[in-house]
């Protein structure tokens, strides 16, 4: 084993024999890994505040040389504890979500920057409460590249072609319909706002959106629907997600009501 400096996101851990535990966190040099850190649960640790939930920390690792073998912890220094989840719930269930993404062990495995990045930005600003819904929403949507499973919004979805006009988002399908391809008999066209909303987070990236102008309405109705897209799309569940979806603007009634009224008046 090497011995290696990097930082991460905690994003579990969990009680291994008496005073042991094992840690997952995001790192900026090795990507989603886990290590052991020996005899963290001794009230005399050093290291047992940096590795609490969320929280982002450096951490001296004997780095394994095989991704599927653990390292193991040395020293670990708390850097921001972003203890500000657990003063809102809703803001701690933002962030679970993006933990529970962030821990499918089918991805994230290697380094890479743009990802660390994303997530110790939203964690951040989750945990300091700004615009957490926003972060969320938007975490979900930039991520979905990375899991490859991202939305094409540049064109019809229907006839495969790019046009200036576009009536309205296909909630089943995930793509827009353009004006040629729209049946009105059948279908009612949504609001131009949001479809330029739609179009410009896809002319954005994470960084980059912070600066336009947030339309929560919108975020409430496309974050419904990238949650729904994560579990029957993409294959991921967890307790945090159901929650979310339980409350009652997500419920089949009051959702299909709530976008109604949203994007057709």
């Amino acid at each position: 084993m090497s011995e290696r400096v990097i930082k991460g996101i905690v994003l579990k851990s969990f009680d291994f024999q008496d005073f042991d535990k094992i840690v997952t966190i995001y790192s900026d040099k090795f990507g989603k890994m886990s290590f052991i850190a020996l005899g963290v649960n001794k009230p005399t640790s050093k290291n047992m505040y940096s590795l609490n939930s969320f929280s982002f920390s450096e951490f001296e690792i004997f780095k394994s040389r095989s991704v599927y073998s653990l390292s193991k912890l040395k020293t670990g220094r708390l850097l921001e504890s972003n203890l500000g989840l657990t003063k809102i719930y809703n803001n701690y269930l933002f962030a679970s979500i993006i933990s529970t993404i962030m821990l499918q062990e089918q991805h994230f495995i290697g380094k890479n920057y743009t990802i660390y990045k994303m997530l110790e930005k939203s964690i951040n600003n989750i945990a300091n409460n700004k615009n957490p819904f926003s972060n969320l929403v938007w975490f979900i949507f930039y991520i979905l590249k990375f899991l490859g499973g991202e939305w094409d919004l540049s064109k019809c979805y229907v006839c495969n072609q790019k046009n200036r006009i576009y009536r309205r988002f296909d909630f089943s399908n995930y793509g827009l319909v353009c004006a040629n391809c729209f049946d009105p008999s059948k279908e009612k066209k949504q609001s131009v706002e949001f479809i330029d909303y739609l179009m410009n987070l896809q002319k954005n990236t994470f960084n980059s959106i912070f600066h336009e102008k947030m339309n929560v309405a919108y975020e409430i109705i496309l974050l419904r629907v990238l949650l729904t897209y994560l579990k029957d799309e993409i294959g991921i569940f967890s307790k945090s997600i159901d929650e979310l979806l339980a409350k009652e603007i997500y419920r089949e009634k009051e959702f299909v009501e709530y976008t109604y009224n949203v994007l057709t008046n």
